[in-house]
């Protein structure tokens, strides 16, 4: 830039500080959004969007979620995520590009279901916050992979995995505090996680990749172990679950593809041949197993997802998705917004499913509850109405075609299909998507594995 230029941009720029301390305009919002944009602008200009996700990965477990007097974020990892999205935008609109976005148009048609969901929103700047996070979420970690891979590069995780350390440092000594009780490690991992069900998440998440690639490198068997070891000591159900069902898919993947859809067929109608059905009614019905006992064995924890009489977090997870159904058949089509379940659902919860963590106000949750709807697809069925959790099983539809059904068991993509696979479980439980750090993760894996298959479809596949 010319030095004339340059001075009267600066020029700009200090009478617009300038004006924004005098007239007190949120001038930290100003100054954060001229900030995030000149980081974007280097960015695409020197062509660093490598360096810039790969400091993402080692600083996304890291952050910190922060009360600025504009908003809540997570620093650094929203700042450096919304110059990355922006360095996306950068880089392809000027050249006419915008085609490139077609090529992986899934996430980008996702995103732009969240519209009629705006429009219908009782919570406007609520919906619209929400699809900007996610929006700068799918342009930074998917369009933005996407951009690193065609230049050669692949998911940073193992600096990822490092900035895993300090953070399962910190839970561990909370938990020693506490002297390792289990009722206390939902909050172990805070200022990072928020809570102990996000981290299993992740861990599962790390341990299906580790998976897939132990046969490159020594280092992925430590890993996978450490982090098996790690996702039963965040003491998850739901991660833990989710690491069965992805190591069922890795045993199917070894078998010749028809066998991968025979075997479970064969199970299916074994299991209805003995009773199988009645058991789990059995299970139901009279499973007394409670989550939350401190004298509860980890198999006894695990087992007590199917206690819907008296184990509370179950019951609460019922009565969200019940309500997420009813808010569904009230706004099939526009659903109530974007990011606005959790202020809108009170209303349509289920009376027969009342315990002592139902939520009847919004800003005060019992301890141990908040959250939303406990279920991505049935979040997205109640906020946005049908099309958004439509294009977004189309998503997965792919990925479980290509990833299951076709792939040969060394294939690049297994390690980037059983990470995806462990969500695909979890999300029936829990919805993740909104936090920053399993957001890197999910559309990242998502983005690396769609460019593989786009672009060494006939190798791979062979």
């Amino acid at each position: 830039m010319p030095k004339s230029k340059t001075s009267i941009v600066f020029s700009l720029l200090f009478l617009l500080l300038a004006g924004t301390l005098y007239w007190d305009v949120h001038w930290e919002l100003i100054w954060s959004a001229i900030a995030i944009i000149g980081l974007a602008y280097g960015v695409a200009k020197k062509q660093a969007l490598p360096q810039l996700l790969l400091a993402v990965a080692c600083l996304a477990p890291l952050s910190i979620k922060l009360s600025l007097p504009f908003a809540e974020a997570y620093l650094p990892i929203e700042f450096m995520a919304s110059a990355a999205a922006l360095s996306v935008f950068f880089s392809v609109v000027p050249i006419g590009n915008l085609r490139w976005y077609m090529k992986f148009p899934l996430p980008l048609f996702w995103l732009i279901s969240f519209l009629p969901g705006i429009y219908s929103s009782d919570l406007l700047s609520t919906s619209l916050k929400f699809t900007a996070l996610n929006g700068v979420f799918v342009l930074a970690f998917y369009y933005g992979i996407v951009l690193v891979a065609q230049r050669g590069k692949a998911v940073p995780y193992v600096p990822f995995i490092v900035a895993l350390v300090p953070v399962t440092a910190v839970g561990v000594y909370h938990f020693a505090q506490y002297g390792f009780n289990p009722i206390t490690i939902s909050g172990i991992f805070k200022p990072f996680f928020y809570s102990h069900t996000m981290y299993g998440a992740v861990m599962a998440f790390i341990a299906a990749i580790a998976l897939g690639n132990f046969r490159q490198k020594s280092l992925w068997k430590w890993i996978l172990l450490a982090s098996i070891i790690l996702t039963l000591f965040s003491g998850s159900r739901a991660a833990l679950w989710s690491l069965v069902f992805m190591l069922t898919l890795y045993v199917l993947v070894q078998f010749p593809p028809i066998y991968r859809f025979v075997l479970p067929l064969l199970a299916l109608g074994a299991f209805f041949f003995f009773d199988g059905a009645i058991k789990v009614e059995e299970a139901f019905a009279y499973n007394n197993y409670e989550s939350h006992d401190p004298q509860a064995s980890l198999v006894e924890k695990s087992m007590s997802v199917t206690n819907v009489q008296t184990d509370a977090s179950n019951i609460e997870r019922l009565n969200r998705w019940v309500s997420a159904l009813r808010m569904f058949e009230e706004r099939p089509y526009c659903g109530f917004g974007p990011g606005t379940y959790q202020f809108t659902y009170i209303p349509f919860q289920e009376k027969r499913l009342e315990n002592r963590l139902t939520v009847t106000n919004p800003n005060a949750p019992p301890p141990g509850s908040g959250g939303t709807a406990h279920s991505e697809l049935l979040l997205q069925l109640s906020e946005n109405g049908i099309l958004t959790p439509l294009i977004f099983l189309l998503m997965w539809m792919r990925w479980w075609y290509f990833g299951f059904f076709s792939i040969v068991k060394r294939s690049p993509l297994l390690p980037l299909f059983l990470g995806l696979s462990t969500y695909f479980f979890h999300m029936q439980f829990n919805n993740f998507l909104n936090q920053p750090v399993f957001a890197f993760l999910f559309w990242a894996t998502a983005a690396y594995f769609d460019y593989q298959l786009s672009s060494k479809e006939d190798e791979l596949l062979r």
